[in-house]
């Protein structure tokens, strides 16, 4: 509830998802929510870097998952309230490298607890950094 309360409390409109399975698929595999039209999984998290890549490509399939089949939006993307200390920098290049070969349309949304920012960055300004 409390990364909802992120994202609303800057005038974004957020309906929950009910959880469903998959398919086929082992786990429950359903983003939580649709923020301004848009498909989003949310994580926390507070480990490292690798911590932050398992956790985007966990969330990146969760959504495409769920927009496979959808009819008012091809577009999903990941939040993640990052509880360790790491730059945007490092950040960004990581999630960078996690979409390499991907083309989905969406956006990383990232809160940064210890500043308390709040960063968008589309999915394809973050191929760009990689040149794909």
């Amino acid at each position: 509830m409390s990364q909802v309360r992120i994202l609303t409390g800057r005038g974004s409109v957020a309906y929950f998802l009910p959880e469903r399975f998959i398919q086929g698929e082992k786990e429950s595999l359903c983003a939580d929510l649709v923020l301004n039209g848009e498909v989003v999984e949310m994580k926390t998290i507070s480990g490292a870097r690798t911590t932050l890549g398992g956790k985007f490509k966990y969330g990146y399939k969760q959504g495409a998952l769920l927009v496979k089949n959808c009819t008012f939006t091809k577009k999903h993307s990941v939040f993640i309230r990052l509880l360790s200390d790491l730059s945007i920098g490092s950040v960004k290049a990581k999630i960078a490298g996690e979409l390499k070969n991907r083309h989905d349309e969406g956006a990383f949304i990232c809160y940064f607890e210890k500043t308390g920012e709040l960063y968008t960055w589309p999915y394809e300004e973050l191929r760009a950094i990689i040149g794909r």
